[in-house]
């Protein structure tokens, strides 16, 4: 799968509360210090081969520094099909005008092609389970989600 796909996936990880719930999203077994308070995306699902904007809000009461990760997991059946990691800072802070460390209230919006391949198929949506973790440089998990998250293909 494409950087881009991967950085829809990281937002979608970044969902709590009701609105989570919504989305088939909840918070990972655990205690994560970082809450993620609103998070959208328009389309949904995604239309691989179009547009996606996504919105996520949130409270960072751990600063979420430069260099940390974000760590995309993606299962199919119980079983890792693909694992990716961006840099948080640069994928969606430095694009929305900001710099890391990132403290207290933030508030993102990006805009990314959902790029199509030639392995993709055809006329068809599929589902995937999604765990997301923004991760510190000093290894410290700041949050985790997980959940479903839908793609269609043309």
């Amino acid at each position: 799968m494409n950087i881009l796909l991967f950085i829809f996936l990281f937002f979608t990880t970044f969902s709590s509360s009701t609105y989570i719930r919504r989305q088939a999203l909840s918070p990972c077994v655990g205690t994560f210090p970082n809450e993620i308070t609103t998070y959208t995306f328009t389309p949904n699902p995604i239309i691989i081969g179009q547009t996606a904007t996504i919105h996520i809000t949130g409270k960072a009461t751990v600063p979420i520094e430069n260099g940390a990760l974000f760590n995309i997991t993606l299962f199919h059946e119980n079983q890792v099909f693909h694992q990716h990691s961006f840099e948080f800072c640069q994928m969606f802070v430095i694009p929305n005008g900001s710099t890391c460390p990132i403290n207290g209230d933030y508030d993102f919006t990006i805009n990314f092609p959902a790029e199509s391949s030639t392995d993709d198929p055809v006329n068809t949506t599929v589902e995937s389970d999604i765990r997301t973790q923004i991760i510190n440089p000093d290894g410290n998990i700041l949050s985790c989600i997980e959940g479903k998250i839908t793609f269609h293909y043309p």
